[in-house]
């Protein structure tokens, strides 16, 4: 693998160990995510001072995903012959301008356009970094590869929900204030992408490769569709929780401080961070066998117990919704990177991310319009039950699906990502 040759200057002060590259590769993963979670908390603003109903806001909240299937299909396949680097500048850059945009917008059609660019920076960025980050790895443990990168991702989330609805609470101004803090995160990312070496393995040859296309062989789509409903209800939980809290801690449970709304949604995300670095030996068919029943659990807890308006059930809700998507979501990426064949991995994964993105956007949307006719509460209790039956679908579909041969997933010299930017 090229990228392994390449070495950062030991004098730099971000590389004092052997992982220092991986891990400020790790940064400006979670940057992405962490830039897409601070309007979280300031939807409910955003809400009444432009005067728009429930259903625009869900459609404001759903133009993350065209941006991100966008550069994720036409940008990241160019990665490894225009530089990886570059991608991550790129994504970087989106990040700061859909910050900027946020900050200023005057109305909703410049949120939707903020949210659409956040969407471009996270597409340009989360396969190129985690292919980066497979030849990164100085121990070869490609596991550990996915475990940080998922961890990034949900970490960065729950660090910028949080630190969004403090900032919210107790800084004047907050709705213009509260987006330095991705432009100051994105500049650490440029200074850190611009000390890590170059992985790129085919830097400057062939031509533009066209857009990326999804093929799934036949006799591995019960699996691949196991794994792809796993990661297909982790980000509908997502987009329901992310869509339905903020409106709730407000509307429902009469607390208007967004550092309450910024603390749930966190809590989740968090959880889910933690739980994807504790459980390393949990993983592939045996941690969804283990997720998908708590994921059951925990919806149906928040649909029993939405209508009683209590923070205390939807913190507790939230923490074990956390649990149940960090184990889901690992299950899902091991169990489809166990079955996807080397030369077919870019179209498998390209699939198996586009189900996940695309997931985002139904329940977000399904739940604002429906919020609008019926109210938040039944809103939340519909697409919650509706969601408790795709899950246990999903589990049943587990149990019927044999573990694929191949040990305990790849060798660890074979990288887990690598291939996803072909």
């Amino acid at each position: 693998m090229s990228g392994r040759t390449a070495v950062a200057t030991p004098h730099s002060w971000m590389f004092r160990t052997a992982r220092g590259p991986f891990r400020w590769t790790a940064y400006a993963l979670a940057v992405t995510a962490f830039a897409a979670a601070i309007p979280t908390p300031l939807y409910p603003e955003y809400e009444s001072r432009f005067h728009f109903p429930p259903g625009v806001l869900g459609l404001v909240f759903a133009a993350y995903t065209p941006g991100v299937l966008l550069t994720l299909f036409v940008l990241a396949p160019q990665a490894d012959r225009i530089g990886r680097r570059k991608l991550l500048y790129l994504g970087l850059a989106f990040v700061t301008l859909g910050s900027a945009l946020f900050a200023v917008a005057p109305g909703v059609g410049w949120l939707a356009a903020a949210r659409a660019v956040c969407g471009l920076g996270v597409g340009a960025t989360t396969s190129v970094a985690t292919a980066a980050m497979s030849d990164l790895e100085p121990h070869f443990d490609q596991h550990h590869v996915a475990r940080v990168a998922v961890a990034a991702n949900f970490g960065g989330f729950a660090v910028g929900v949080f630190l969004s609805g403090l900032m919210a609470q107790f800084v004047p101004d907050p709705i213009r204030l509260v987006y330095i803090l991705p432009v100051a995160a994105s500049v650490l990312g440029f200074l850190a992408v611009r000390a890590v070496p170059e992985t790129a393995p085919n830097l400057g040859g062939g031509g533009i490769r066209g857009v990326q296309r999804i093929a799934v062989p036949a006799e591995i789509r019960r699996p691949f569709w196991v794994s792809a409903g796993g990661i297909a209800a982790c980000y509908s939980i997502y987009g329901l929780f992310a869509a339905l809290a903020p409106s709730y801690v407000r509307s429902e449970l009469r607390i208007p401080g967004p550092w309450v709304t910024g603390g749930i949604v966190a809590l989740m995300f968090g959880a889910a961070a933690v739980t994807q670095l504790a459980t390393s030996q949990v993983r592939d068919r045996r941690a969804l066998l283990l997720g998908f029943p708590l994921l059951f659990g925990s919806l149906a807890v928040l649909v029993v117990f939405l209508p009683f308006t209590s923070w205390l059930l939807l913190s507790v809700v939230s923490a074990a919704l956390g649990v149940a998507v960090g184990l889901t979501f690992m299950g899902s990426v091991t169990l489809v990177d166990r079955v996807a064949p080397e030369e077919l991995r870019g179209e498998i994964l390209a699939g198996f991310y586009a189900t996940g993105y695309l997931a985002v956007a139904i329940p977000t949307l399904g739940l604002a319009v429906a919020a609008g006719v019926i109210g938040l509460i039944d809103a939340g209790v519909l697409f919650g039950s509706v969601l408790s039956v795709v899950v246990a679908i999903l589990y049943y579909q587990t149990l019927r699906t044999p573990t694929p041969p191949g040990g305990e997933g790849r060798p660890r010299d074979q990288p887990l990502f690598r291939s996803t930017v072909r």
